[in-house]
């Protein structure tokens, strides 16, 4: 119930995409991401803003100020007011790295009410009682497999709440298929025809088609990107769209590693889904990362962290310690409670790893035509850089916990 997996009948809000050089985690449902991502709002820095890459187009911490306000309202921007377990350690490490002053609590979109009123459902807090009820966060650390306590602030709850108010009509488990442009002078206004299909159905049905003034493509980055190179080189609806589609394709140059508790002494899995960052350096931050108990699918991919260049040396040396650890492979990949023992590391990096997408066919898209990543000519995404690994071990130390890391890059 959790992966979107339509052809193995799972309808779930995760969607998990592997390329060559990354493996992306992205939503699915009405609410996209803000179904499943885990509610920090944090805002660029001056260094991110001022990237050679874009600081020539515009000043974009001004440009964008009034929109960050707005998100910011509309999502319910608040400081997690909790600390747990792994936050203690976690600014233990950063004291010990010399950078204890920058831990402090995330910015989540959550609604977390009155101290002592968790799950007490009160009247719309956000918007002068025109938004829908909810209720305050239990700390429950379900943030990503969805919130099942009304507290957290997914676009339902607002943007979408708000257009549907408004008249808008939702049409969920669509799949859009093409955009044609239409002959100028249509009687109802419409400019463009917009064909999808069940994206359910055992059984292809015929498309169905709506017509529109205006067309706004906000289907995440892969999913707008499947669509546009579909209309531009499959379907040829949309010829002109630019040759650059598909460059300079960014991620947060981001590792999942993790420590598992060898000792059920402490519970791990409560809190929102991130409570707490550090910065471990002037580029890497790190972010305690849970899942509520009972939620153990995010264990089978992670495998033993490794040290090595290549897939296969890593490959050979998460075997031996598999065979050299057996205890410790069955408290990571078998034995019940792996949520309540895990702590996800999340490491990222503000560093201009590029690649390109383009359709293209390979053994990971079963040698059918889908997206495709290639290396950037200039930059080349790459993860798990050595300072993070070096607080996920110090983490595991403290903890006596078993190292992990994501299975595609060791």
């Amino acid at each position: 119930r959790y992966v979107w997996a339509p052809a193995l009948r799972c309808f779930g809000i995760l969607q998990v995409s592997p390329f060559r050089d990354v493996w992306v985690l992205h939503g699915s449902g009405v609410g996209g991401g803000s179904l499943g991502y885990a509610n920090v709002l944090m805002e660029p820095s001056d260094a991110l803003f001022e990237a050679p890459a874009w600081r020539h187009v515009a000043d974009w911490k001004t440009v964008l100020a009034p929109h960050f306000a707005t998100a910011r309202r509309m999502l319910g921007v608040a400081p997690n007011p909790r600390l747990w377990p792994a936050d203690h350690v976690l600014l233990d490490i950063a004291r010990e790295l010399g950078t204890a002053n920058t831990f402090s609590p995330t910015p989540v979109g959550t609604f977390f009410g009155e101290p002592g009123r968790e799950g007490e459902e009160v009247a719309d807090p956000y918007f002068g009682g025109a938004g829908p009820a909810r209720s305050g966060c239990t700390h429950c650390g379900a943030c990503m497999v969805g919130c099942r306590h009304n507290a957290k602030n997914t676009l339902p709850k607002n943007y979408l709440y708000f257009a549907e108010q408004h008249g808008a009509e939702v049409r969920a488990e669509c799949a859009v298929r093409d955009i044609r442009p239409l002959p100028a002078g249509q009687p109802d206004g419409a400019r463009y025809e917009i064909v999808y299909r069940s994206a359910t159905a055992i059984v292809p049905r015929r498309p169905a088609v709506a017509r529109a003034r205006n067309v706004i493509v906000a289907a995440g980055a892969l999913g707008t990107l499947r669509l546009l190179f579909r209309c531009r080189d499959v379907t040829r609806s949309l010829r002109a769209i630019s040759p650059r589609l598909g460059h300079a394709v960014r991620t947060n140059s981001e590792s999942i590693l993790g420590s598992v508790s060898r000792p059920r002494t402490v519970d791990y899995s409560k809190g929102v889904a991130i409570t707490s960052i550090i910065n471990a350096d002037a580029v890497t931050t790190v972010e305690p990362v849970r899942y509520p108990a009972g939620s153990s699918l995010m264990r089978f991919l992670s495998g033993p962290l490794t040290d090595g260049h290549t897939f296969v040396g890593r490959a050979l040396r998460s075997l031996a310690q598999v065979v050299t650890r057996p205890a410790d492979f069955l408290r990571t990949h078998v034995v019940p409670g792996w949520a309540e023992r895990a702590t996800v590391l999340l490491v990222m990096q503000t560093v201009d790893n590029r690649m390109k997408l383009k359709l293209g066919r390979s053994w990971l898209t079963g040698f059918r035509r889908g997206l495709v990543s290639e290396p950037d000519a200039q930059s080349e995404a790459s993860g798990s850089p050595e300072l993070g690994r070096a607080v996920v071990r110090s983490f595991a130390q403290k903890t006596n916990g078993v190292l992990t890391g994501s299975i595609n890059e060791g």
